[in-house]
C-alpha cells in the first residue's frame, strides 16, 4: 500500500506541473504520463480520468485550508479577530494557489474557473465558516444584528472577486508577477470598513 501511495503522490505532482504548464483543458493523462516515464494505461491504476486526478488534487488544498479554518473557528478570540483571522487565511490560501508554480496568468484563470464549477462544497464550507464567527459575534454582543447569512456569502464572493478583478486587468504574462500584497492590502482594507461598520462600539 505504501508503495501505491508514493506512485499516487508522484502522479499527482506531475498531474500539478501539466495543469500549470498546459492548462486543465489542455492537459492529458498522456502528458502526465510522460512527465513519468509511464503508459497512459498504467494511469488508470491509479486515477480513473483526468478529472479524478484533478478532483483528487484539489480537495487535498482545500482539505488542507479547512482545516486551517477550523482552528481559527475553534480558537477563543473575539469574534472580530476571528473573521479577520478567516479572511486572511483565505487570502493566504489563494496567495499559496498563485505563486505556487510558474504558471500563466491565463492558465490561472481557467483553473480557477474550473475550480469554482467543479467545487461548489468548497465555496459553501468556507461561507459556514464566517456565518458561524458571525453568529457568534451577534450572540456575544460584539456583531450589531445583520443577516449574517447573507454577508458571510458576500465576503466568501468578494474576496476571490478582488484577486480575479485584479488577475484580469493586469498586464503581467505569469500569476506569480502580479502584485500579490497590492491585492491583499486591498481585500484587508475593504474587509475592515465591513467588519468595522458591524461591530459594537
Amino acid at each position: 500500500m505504501k508503495k501505491f501511495d508514493e506512485k499516487k503522490e508522484l502522479i499527482k505532482r506531475a498531474g500539478i506541473k501539466s495543469f500549470a504548464a498546459y492548462g486543465y483543458n489542455k492537459t492529458t493523462l498522456e502528458d502526465i504520463a510522460g512527465m513519468l516515464g509511464m503508459k497512459k494505461n498504467s494511469l488508470y491504476y491509479y486515477f480513473e480520468s483526468k478529472e479524478a486526478l484533478f478532483r483528487e488534487i484539489i480537495e487535498d488544498e482545500i482539505a488542507s485550508h479547512m482545516e486551517h479554518q477550523k482552528k481559527i473557528y475553534d480558537e477563543n478570540l473575539p469574534a472580530s479577530k476571528k473573521l479577520i483571522r478567516a479572511i486572511n487565511c483565505l487570502i493566504e490560501f489563494i496567495r499559496e494557489r498563485t505563486v505556487k508554480y510558474t504558471v500563466r496568468l491565463s492558465t490561472y484563470l481557467e483553473i480557477s474557473k474550473v475550480i469554482r464549477q467543479s467545487f461548489p462544497d468548497f465555496q459553501k464550507r468556507q461561507r459556514d465558516i464566517f456565518h458561524s464567527v458571525l453568529k457568534e459575534g451577534i450572540a456575544k454582543k460584539e456583531f450589531k444584528r445583520h443577516n449574517a447569512k447573507q454577508l458571510a456569502k458576500d465576503l466568501s464572493d468578494l474576496i476571490p472577486a478582488i484577486f480575479n478583478n485584479h488577475y484580469i486587468n493586469s498586464d503581467a504574462e505569469f500569476a506569480h508577477e502580479v502584485d500579490f500584497d497590492v491585492i491583499a492590502q486591498e481585500v484587508k482594507r475593504i474587509t475592515s470598513y465591513i467588519i468595522d461598520g458591524i461591530k459594537i462600539k
